[in-house]
């Protein structure tokens, strides 16, 4: 399960330049899950230093000891679902509690999700609670007292000559009153048609969805019905919960007090340069104009502004885009005023950049998403605002400056684990904890089924 192989054997790669900042992250330790795939997202109890792991393939949740000396060792493992009983697609530990929860989609797409609260220890049921269509991502809130959960309602059916999806909608869930009395509302989305900086329909967006076995591309507008919430932040304040609308290129703001939608807003276009061309070397020699379509997000320790990570999820690809119209996903991590939502920068071509320097760059990948940023998180450390974003397709981790928002410094690409830039590591979840003033980062692989822990060093 355990490895700590020496630093110069788990990266075979050059010396990056010494960084002006002198901030930098270093591998510590590998755990192997045992399976080839489904490590996928990862959550920190700080206050007992355990980490959940959730197995999208295999049904389970793993509970790893995150120790600075000894790694990462597992310490419990919960098999929760059988193959045929749905799909685990996210857990989050609960900040004080011997507890945590996942969320379980339908194996029918269009049916109503659940969320199980579960101990622990010994993986003990504790409730459940019917959520929306699809729950894909959940977290609990700041002090413990509310669990916020986004239904993506991604699945699609045929209805004769078109297709039909379950509606989008957030959940939220209660538990002042305890875990057995937990209650639900379920919070509807409104149609986006008029948003500024939304995907709109005279953006001529596809979707590539899987119907009866088959891949076909979807056409989509901005109806409930085709609102696809991604994943849940809270405010350090535990006030407001904000949700990516990846596919929708928005954010939804909820007000977790009174419970209601507070806010949609949309998130605009990237223009930089790139690479577009699979030919072997990186060449950022053309302009990407594209929809940022966020995945993760993540708030600031201050709570002043909202991070994204432009991971892209809808068609045309940038390869293949007609002239006028964006392809998607912005490639870059970028900065919003948490309040207004008002776009403060973002990396530009940083990211593939450092990648590229790394020797990580994904080139087969140009004509699509590039390195596609997927989970990140933000933090102070070393008197620094600071974010570490996972890039999917460069099998890498990202470290960026965000002391300047306007301005976002991307200081370090590192590889996940020894892969190539090929994608076939895929960190995909990722989670910061700070013990006694040292900062680890914690990043599920999803294509290898491991687990990867670094260290931020001053």
């Amino acid at each position: 399960m355990l490895r700590i192989p020496a630093l110069c054997a788990l990266f075979a790669l050059a010396p990056l330049a010494p960084l002006a900042s002198a901030l930098e992250l270093k591998p510590l330790a590998i755990y192997h899950s045992g399976f080839p795939a489904g490590t996928e997202i990862v959550s920190v109890q700080g206050s007992s230093m355990r980490v959940a792991v959730s197995n999208s393939e295999q049904g389970l949740v793993d509970l790893l000891k995150l120790d600075p000396g000894a790694g990462l060792q597992r310490i419990a493992r919960h098999q929760l679902l059988k193959k045929a009983e749905g799909e685990i697609t996210s857990v989050a530990f609960h900040p004080t509690l011997d507890l945590f929860a996942v969320c379980v989609r339908d194996r029918d797409g269009l049916k109503n999700g659940r969320v199980e609260l579960r101990a622990a220890s010994d993986g003990k049921l504790l409730n459940s609670l019917t959520v929306g269509v699809w729950p894909d991502s959940l977290a609990f809130s700041p002090n413990g007292d509310f669990l916020v959960v986004a239904n993506e309602g991604e699945g699609y059916v045929r209805d004769g000559a078109d297709f039909r999806s379950g509606e989008g909608s957030i959940s939220l869930i209660d538990l002042r009153q305890g875990v057995a009395q937990a209650s639900h509302r379920l919070i509807g989305l409104p149609d986006l048609a008029g948003v500024a900086g939304a995907t709109q329909a005279e953006d001529k967006r596809l979707l590539e969805r899987e119907i009866d076995g088959e891949e076909l591309k979807i056409p989509f507008g901005t109806s409930p019905a085709h609102l696809e919430p991604e994943y849940v932040v809270f405010s350090p304040d535990g006030s407001r919960a904000y949700v990516s609308l990846q596919e929708n290129n928005a954010i939804a703001v909820v007000d977790v007090l009174k419970g209601t939608l507070d806010k949609v807003f949309g998130l605009g276009a990237v223009r930089h340069a790139a690479d577009l061309s699979d030919d072997g070397h990186y060449a950022p020699n053309a302009e990407l104009f594209a929809l940022r379509e966020p995945d993760a997000l993540a708030v600031s320790a201050d709570g002043l502004y909202v991070v994204t990570a432009d991971e892209g999820d809808s068609d045309p690809k940038a390869g293949k885009t007609k002239a006028g119209l964006p392809s998607g996903g912005g490639r870059t991590v970028s900065v919003f005023d948490a309040m207004s939502g008002q776009l403060l920068g973002d990396t530009g071509s940083q990211l593939d950049d450092k990648a590229a320097e790394a020797g990580v760059y994904p080139d087969q990948r140009s004509p699509n998403k590039g390195s596609e940023p997927e989970g990140v998180v933000s933090f102070d450390a070393f008197g620094k605002r600071l974010a570490v974003a996972t890039l999917e397709r460069a099998d890498a981790l990202a470290l960026i400056d965000l002391d300047q928002p306007q301005t976002p410094k991307v200081l370090q690409v590192i590889a996940a684990d020894q892969g190539a830039g090929q994608g076939e590591l895929a960190p995909e979840g990722l989670a910061h904890v700070e013990q006694a003033g040292r900062h680890f980062l914690v990043s599920g692989l999803e294509k290898s089924g491991n687990v990867v822990l670094f260290e931020l060093l001053e």
